[in-house]
């Protein structure tokens, strides 16, 4: 279960090891906006290493994994190094994975800074890199994870970050808290960063979710809903060179995976589907049999089996539920 701390906690925990490395990962985007407040806040980490890389999905990578950890061991950097990851979904992952596999494991704090991150890539104790266009096909779990979640840092977020944000807590409503769902429609999305009881809801729904199956073998796998259709959204964006965010992925995957939610209601389907499409651009599929060859390789895959999370009312979800390409084929081509 992950500890969440704030600037304080995290000044205090690092200045236990007064004579360790510190050891900054981040992008050019936190480098810019959110290195400075974060050195300002966190003295500890006035002389720390930095290691810069570019931003974007598709960095997350075996590549970029072997630059760092060559870093790491160029700088001398050795067991008792501190790791700090200043950024998004995309860094916390990464750094995550390095921690957990550099010198067989080093100390790692996670330090969010999009609403994607602080609700979603940060919880739940999984870490993983794509690989190619593939994604989180290498990865780990990690026992216990250090957060350091600090409001301040949506401050730097734009709206288009903010909404991407919003797509997985719009997720984990319809998976789990139908009151949630309903408190996400009367509120103004893009002031989603400024309502605590939301992400703090968030936060606390997806943690009681990964408490009851921690390794991902069953229940949990109800945070994938929309995600088999999202994340080869995803790799067919990386392949191409375009830029689709992860929530703007798996909103146009919840999109069509209601089509597949049989004991959803026709107005409850469209209420949910409006919602969608006001906010976010529903990617259009033209190549469907690049579609299906992501969809092989995803993980939830098996036996070429599409392995579906669907909705049998907002608030409850189903795993496990066996879906043909003939199926899927209808839903996207609609």
């Amino acid at each position: 279960m992950e500890r969440i701390i704030d600037f304080i906690g995290l000044n205090n925990i690092l200045r236990r090891k007064k004579n360790s490395q510190k050891v900054i990962i981040l992008d050019s985007n936190t480098y810019d906006n959110c290195l400075a407040t974060l050195i300002g806040e966190v003295e500890s980490l006035c002389d720390a290493q930095i290691i810069e890389i570019d931003p974007g999905e598709e960095n997350k990578s075996l590549e970029t994994y072997t630059t760092i950890i060559q870093t790491l061991i160029e700088q001398s950097s050795d067991k008792n190094t501190q790791l700090i990851a200043l950024g998004g979904g995309m860094i916390t992952d990464l750094a995550l994975f390095i921690g957990a596999t550099y010198k067989r494991g080093i100390d790692t704090y996670l330090v969010p800074t999009t609403l994607l991150a602080m609700i979603d890539a940060t919880i739940g104790g999984k870490c993983a890199i794509n690989f190619g266009e593939v994604k989180n096909q290498i990865g780990t779990f990690v026992k216990k994870i250090t957060i350091c979640l600090e409001p301040v840092f949506l401050e730097t977020l734009s709206e288009r970050q903010i909404l991407n944000g919003l797509a997985e807590i719009l997720k984990i409503a319809l998976v789990s808290d139908a009151n949630l769902f309903e408190t996400i429609l009367q509120n103004d999305p893009l002031r989603i960063v400024n309502n605590e009881e939301i992400i703090h809801n968030a936060i606390k729904l997806k943690q009681t979710i990964v408490k009851q199956d921690p390794f991902d073998k069953n229940y949990r796998h109800i945070l994938n809903f929309g995600h088999t259709i999202g994340h080869a959204l995803e790799s067919m964006a990386m392949k191409k060179g375009e830029d689709l965010l992860h929530g703007e992925a798996v909103a146009s995957g919840v999109y069509y995976t209601l089509d597949l939610c049989n004991n959803l209601s026709k107005e409850t389907t469209n209420k949910i589907k409006q919602y969608i499409a006001q906010y976010y651009t529903i990617q259009q599929i033209d190549n469907v049999q690049e579609l299906f060859n992501y969809m092989n390789s995803d993980k939830k895959t098996i036996n070429n089996e599409y392995n579906f999370v669907l909705l049998e009312e907002i608030g409850k979800a189903t795993i496990n539920n066996k879906i043909s390409r003939e199926q899927i084929e209808v839903i996207i081509k609609n």
